[in-house]
């Protein structure tokens, strides 16, 4: 059965690397450049061609957790061994306004296509957003009312004077309506529950702890728009902040293998998750509930949206650096410049692969 999520969770980020390729590829056409190749997959291996339309071979790779379009006007991942078979037109240059907008027309379809999942997701699990649990974090000092009472960390407040208590809100209000009086709590401690006294001011002195509740908007579509689109803005500005976060952490913790010291903190780097933590999170929460799939494919979405406009070789977002370069000063960089800065882009990609799955491997054993 685990097997099963697992493929599942795959497919998924594959269908989000086509939907970016997608994105590409319509653009690209609209302009007029060529697209010998749409592949499923990335293009390593054996393949099998499905169909040809729009002068687009359009083929399934085994080596499936990915996708790719050809665009050899672009200078993209084409390469000699993949188009060896292919037969080309004379390739023209097209204006730097034309590339870019094919560059960033795939990041823009992973937007797009996380805007559409919210609105699924709003009518179906609804949208998550974070409020107070009712478990104990830490108490505001030593000699809060709860502490003295005998509560610890940890513990889940589940009911007060018999009321039952499913939130920190709910707790919050419940608690303040007894100003100066003993209440009775029932708390959930090491899977058994218990009955302990405190008295109460309103408050009991203690922090609680953040659990993830899901939302809906009621049945009118046009506000599932506005909220999903705000939704996505917001999800979109706060995963850019820790994307940038995340690579700094990762360039200082590549720098010091060199012996620089960045002064960059790496405090982030236990939490980086590659492809193979990203399918473990995945199949563990679809197991439980198949709507989790949607809430998943909403954030890798905004992932590789943010991350390939990263200003590194190989990414789109390296790709608009060389083509700002040529806007500038009306002329490419060297083909030999270019080319080391793409190798040395995907030497990182490739050092962030190998970081990410160690940390996958430690988080699994």
């Amino acid at each position: 059965m685990d097997f099963f999520f697992a493929i599942i969770s795959i497919l998924v980020i594959t269908l989000l690397i086509v939907v970016h390729e997608f994105g590409h590829f319509l653009a690209a056409k609209l302009y007029g450049f060529q697209t010998p190749i749409f592949g499923i997959g990335l293009p390593f291996g054996p393949y099998i061609d499905l169909f040809k339309k729009w002068d687009t071979q359009f083929r399934f790779y085994f080596a499936l957790i990915g996708g790719f379009v050809a665009i050899p006007e672009t200078s993209d991942e084409s390469n000699e061994e993949t188009l060896k078979d292919m037969e080309l037109k004379p390739l023209r240059k097209f204006p730097v306004y034309q590339r870019a907008v094919v560059a960033v027309a795939g990041v823009a379809f992973n937007i797009l296509f996380a805007f559409i999942i919210a609105i699924a997701m709003i009518g179906t699990t609804g949208l998550p957003k974070l409020a107070a649990s009712n478990k104990i974090i830490e108490f505001v000092d030593e000699n809060s009312a709860a502490k003295l009472a005998g509560l610890k960390k940890g513990d889940i407040i589940i009911a007060v004077n018999g009321t039952k208590i499913k939130s920190g809100a709910e707790l919050q209000e419940t608690i303040g309506k007894y100003q100066d009086e003993d209440i009775n709590l029932k708390v959930l401690r090491d899977d058994k529950t218990e009955n302990i006294s405190v008295h109460a001011h309103g408050a009991i002195g203690v922090k609680l702890g953040l659990k993830k509740e899901y939302v809906k908007y009621g049945s009118n579509i046009f506000n599932w728009v506005q909220e999903a689109f705000k939704y996505t803005l917001e999800t979109l500005i706060m995963m850019v902040f820790s994307i940038i976060a995340i690579f700094s952490s990762l360039f200082a913790k590549l720098a010091s293998i060199v012996g620089i010291d960045t002064g960059i903190a790496s405090s982030h780097l236990g939490e980086v998750k590659g492809i193979v933590g990203i399918v473990q999170l995945i199949t563990e929460d679809i197991k439980n509930n198949i709507w989790m799939i949607l809430e998943f494919a909403f954030l890798l979405n905004l992932n590789l949206a943010v991350i390939n406009l990263l200003p590194i070789p190989a990414l789109d977002g390296g790709y608009l650096i060389f083509l700002g370069y040529e806007a500038i000063f009306k002329k490419k960089p060297s083909i030999a410049l270019q080319e080391g800065l793409v190798q040395a882009g995907f030497i990182f990609l490739l050092s962030i692969m190998a970081l990410t799955t160690i940390n996958d491997i430690k988080n699994f054993f």
